[in-house]
């Protein structure tokens, strides 16, 4: 007796199912966004500039770092979270209307009895920079942005952040 098994079109034993090409490519997209889940992550550069006032957003900067497979969905404030690994540090208070208010980058208090606060300027590398929109916690950076803290006065006539 002589035992015959079919194959389906794509020649692959029909014991285990046919593969077809469709079916192949959807396995391999699928697997790669698994294995490899940094192709839906962004990168941010965080800059700082601690001198008081100082109205240039480019260099010298007092610190920076570039924060590479941040969630795409991160805010401003998980960016910072992982900088933390690079040396940055900052302190915030929350309110649960507002959202977080930073009080101090890199060890610099911003005193508010003296009006101080720490301005967030953003933008993409080769764009002007432009204070953000959003506080820290509701921002969420876009791949390749440039975010700037930088130590500012309120109320002393220059405010055109």
């Amino acid at each position: 007796v002589v035992s015959t098994q079919s194959t389906g079109s794509s020649g692959i034993n029909a014991e285990y199912g046919d593969f077809s090409p469709t079916s192949m490519i959807r396995f391999v997209l699928l697997a790669t966004i698994l294995l490899f889940p940094t192709a839906l992550c962004k990168q941010c550069t965080l800059l700082v500039v601690a001198e008081l006032n100082r109205d240039n957003t480019g260099p010298p900067y007092s610190f920076l770092a570039t924060v590479t497979d941040v969630k795409e969905d991160a805010t401003l404030i998980d960016v910072m979270d992982f900088a933390e690994r690079q040396g940055f540090t900052y302190g915030a208070s929350w309110h649960s209307r507002w959202g977080a208010f930073i009080y101090t980058v890199n060890g610099v208090y911003a005193d508010s009895g003296k009006r101080q606060f720490w301005n967030i300027m953003v933008g993409l590398p080769g764009e002007v920079m432009k204070s953000s929109p959003l506080g820290a916690s509701s921002y969420k950076p876009r791949d390749g942005e440039r975010v700037l803290f930088r130590l500012k006065t309120w109320g002393d006539g220059n405010d055109h952040y």
